[in-house]
């Protein structure tokens, strides 16, 4: 069901609402090579500037570094990160301006038309953490070896 964005601007919702919503990944921060290869992309992005357009939060993000674009080619770029108004007020995914984080979606027809990538409450959105780029870049070269066919 879509939600009205004036349902989402006055809403006084319970945070029990939010718990449920969220709760299949919310928590959920171990990055596997399993997790890699059901995502259709995998991207360090650096927050710059976010406006409301409807329903949806557009971020405008810069690009660090692209570990993993299975359709699009992603580019290291200034792109859109597009997030639904009621998974931003639920905080899943979790997301502020001037920040780095590691975000793993998948791409469809919402961000085809959008023009950008999408990040919902199925996507994982975690702070950049330094650590990771070398585990990212391991996941990349099982990727090439044809690993994620059998993660």
């Amino acid at each position: 069901p879509t939600v009205s964005p004036r349902w989402v601007a006055s809403s006084t919702e319970e945070p029990a609402d939010c718990e449920s919503y969220c709760k299949p990944v919310k928590g959920n921060l171990k990055i596997n090579m399993k997790k890699y290869c059901k995502k259709d992309y995998a991207v360090q992005v650096n927050v710059l500037d976010m406006e409301t357009v409807s329903e949806w939060a557009k971020f405008t993000v810069n690009i660090v570094s692209v570990y993993r674009s299975r359709d699009e080619k992603i580019k290291r770029a200034d792109q859109f990160l597009w997030i639904n108004m009621k998974d931003l007020a639920c905080k899943c995914p979790k997301i502020q301006i001037t920040k780095k984080y590691l975000v793993m979606g998948n791409t469809d027809s919402v961000s085809e038309r959008l023009g950008g990538l999408v990040a919902d409450k199925n996507s994982l959105v975690i702070q950049w953490r330094d650590v990771w780029t070398r585990r990212l870049r391991k996941f990349q070269r099982k990727e090439k070896k044809g690993k994620c066919g059998k993660a």
